[in-house]
């Protein structure tokens, strides 16, 4: 049995907050509004200037909840990511969107419109009945914007990810690691994961099929999408599904391994520099 619930989604990362007119701060407000403003300049710099070399690894903004102060792992947790949905923006687009996420969660100010163009691209060509394209390990096959494209994993979103993280962050493919290894070393230091699964958990759809460069053939499921890991407990995962229009999703641990498992187990983390 599907089992699956909801949380409040998280504040939408193209939605303002309102000002507070005619509202005194006190010296504390002022100081954390001074030191979230100067980390924000800081790694706007960075994106622009590549260099953060002011800033410690340390002081780069996370949102964790249900951390522990010991060494020991939580045994629950889940971190609090902007949401944003495919809907009305990407029709295949789960992979950026999800990039999108994760950006905006480290602090970088990314948008959407650049996230896609830095994307490395390249077509489904059709010949006849049938198909050549891409290794969706090299590229993006088809178009992010366009109905009918099928997506990437994760060595392209590594060099996305490449063109907007300050040095003191490094995405890598984590691709064949078990879900619950990415729980106990990502999530619970505060490092939430793109991982590779189905929409609403469903069983993997009917494959696009195309002829690669090698003359194999790719199987890609149609309701394949790229989503953010942020959370765990002890018999479920928290997941942020681009394709829906919610915010962080529970499913129970054996559904999103099984499903994460029949895509391939591709995983991306983006982690501090060591």
């Amino acid at each position: 049995m599907l089992e699956a619930s909801i949380l409040p989604a998280a504040k939408p990362i193209n939605q303002g907050k309102p000002r507070r007119r005619g509202c005194k701060c006190t010296p504390k407000e002022r100081a954390a509004h001074l030191r979230t403003k100067i980390i924000s300049l800081l790694l706007v710099g960075a994106v622009a200037a590549g260099s953060l070399g002011l800033v410690s690894a340390s002081a780069l903004p996370q949102t964790t909840a249900a951390m522990q102060s010991s060494d020991k792992v939580p045994v629950s947790m889940q971190l609090r990511l902007p949401f944003c949905s495919t809907k009305d923006l990407l029709p295949c687009g789960s992979e950026a969107v999800s990039t999108l996420m994760l950006l905006h969660y480290w602090g970088i100010p990314a948008s959407l419109d650049n996230v896609a163009a830095s994307l490395k691209k390249a077509p489904l060509v059709k010949q006849g009945t049938s198909c050549t394209g891409p290794d969706p390990e090299k590229v993006f096959v088809g178009d992010p914007h366009k109905k009918g494209s099928a997506g990437c994993f994760a060595p392209p979103l590594v060099q996305l990810f490449s063109q907007f993280l300050p040095p003191l962050l490094r995405a890598q493919d984590a691709t064949g690691t078990e879900l619950e290894q990415l729980a106990k070393e990502s999530l619970s230091a505060g490092e939430p994961v793109l991982i590779w699964a189905t929409a609403d958990m469903a069983e993997p759809s009917a494959s696009i099929h195309w002829s690669l460069p090698d003359g194999s053939i790719c199987d890609w499921p149609q309701n394949t999408v790229c989503m953010v890991l942020v959370g765990y407990d002890e018999t479920s995962y928290w997941l942020e599904d681009p394709s829906s229009e919610t915010g962080p999703t529970r499913w129970s641990k054996e559904l999103v391994k099984k499903r994460y498992e029949a895509i391939g187990s591709h995983c991306l983390t983006v982690r501090k520099a060591k």
